[in-house]
Order: structure tokens, then C-alpha cells, then sequence
């Protein structure tokens, strides 16, 4: 029997990983490749150059403690994002 979810904006899981985070990681991989076919590298860097691709990868899928919805991500899109122009002061 098939429950319905919970809410509409649930993250599909696949074992242990978040659907999302599998297609961040393997779109970092494929970038990759395309880079490694625009510029002839030896074998051994092109090895070197996949996992620093993949672990980049995961570093954009990771959630920081200061924001746990979040992904590294979507913190580094709103930080290319933001208004350079506006200023707001911060209050300790």
C-alpha cells in the first residue's frame, strides 16, 4: 500500500543519499570530463583532476551548522547573488 507524503517539498532518498545530492556530485563529474576533453592532461592528473571534482561535489551537497536546510550549494548562489550595493549592519 502507498502512503501519500508528508509535504509536497520532501527530498526523494535513495539508500543513503538524497536524490539531489547523487545528481550534484555526478553534474561535477560530467563537468569533468568536459574539461579533461578541452584540455590534454596526463593520466595521472586526470585521475587527480575527477576526485578533486567529486569531492568538490560533495562539498556543495554538505549542510554547514549554521544553516542545516541548506546546502553549500544554494549558500554559494545567494552569496554570488546578493546586492553588493546594499550594507546592513549586524548586531552582536
Amino acid at each position: 500500500m502507498y502512503q501519500n507524503p508528508k509535504s509536497t517539498k520532501q527530498e526523494i532518498k535513495l539508500w543513503a543519499f538524497y536524490l539531489l545530492d547523487i545528481g550534484i556530485v555526478v553534474g561535477m563529474v560530467m563537468i569533468a570530463s568536459y574539461v579533461t576533453k578541452l584540455f590534454p592532461l596526463s593520466p595521472t592528473m586526470e585521475m587527480l583532476y575527477y576526485i578533486v571534482s567529486a569531492v568538490f561535489g560533495v562539498y556543495l551537497c554538505v549542510r554547514t551548522p549554521k544553516h542545516p536546510t541548506d546546502r553549500n550549494l544554494l549558500v554559494l548562489f545567494n552569496l554570488v547573488k546578493a546586492d553588493k550595493n546594499n550594507y546592513h549592519s549586524i548586531e552582536i
